[in-house]
């Protein structure tokens, strides 16, 4: 009886160590792929306690403010596909999209830092709806073999707002 006990413990317990036929074998390995932080700032300075919300598809995944220098910083996983959203009173919102997606075979942990402004409401009149759009695309760019934004998006966004203030 000893024997088919110990028989019986053995083979669950090897059983439990060995991989499944039906494990998915090609699931991407999530890891930080992106740490992105910056300043955000007005015609005066630096500001402090901006909001910022990292969102992920429709879902809040974490928020924070700014601090004093008007700094933020967040971590970012692999392979997602985030929106950063600026908002305080009296300004208009700011959307920054981010693509963490990175080439096969590269797993290097990244560092993203850039300044955005924040346009006073009272300052510059422009549809409100440009506001709802990224102000900023972010992605990894294989030729640079780091983030980086897309410059020629960024540039098109504010020259629509230029055309919607006449």
């Amino acid at each position: 009886m000893k024997t088919l006990s110990l028989i019986f413990s053995i083979a669950i317990l090897s059983s439990m160590s060995m991989p499944s036929a039906a494990q998915d074998t090609t699931a991407v390995e999530v890891f930080e792929a992106l740490e992105i932080g910056g300043a955000i700032s007005n015609a005066e300075g630096t500001m402090e306690g901006v909001l910022v919300q990292l969102f992920e598809g429709n879902h809040l995944v974490h928020e924070t403010e700014t601090k004093k220098n008007g700094k933020f910083k967040l971590s970012l996983y692999n392979e997602h596909l985030y929106t950063i959203q600026l908002s305080q009173s009296g300004y208009y919102n700011k959307r920054i999209s981010v693509n963490t997606k990175l080439p096969e075979g590269y797993t290097d942990f990244s560092k993203f830092e850039f300044d955005i402004g924040m346009t006073s409401k009272e300052e510059e009149k422009y549809d409100p709806a440009l506001s709802e759009y990224p102000s900023a695309l972010i992605a990894f760019d294989q030729k640079k073999k780091e983030f980086t934004y897309d410059k020629n998006y960024t540039k098109s966004y504010f020259e629509e707002i230029k055309t919607t203030e006449n």
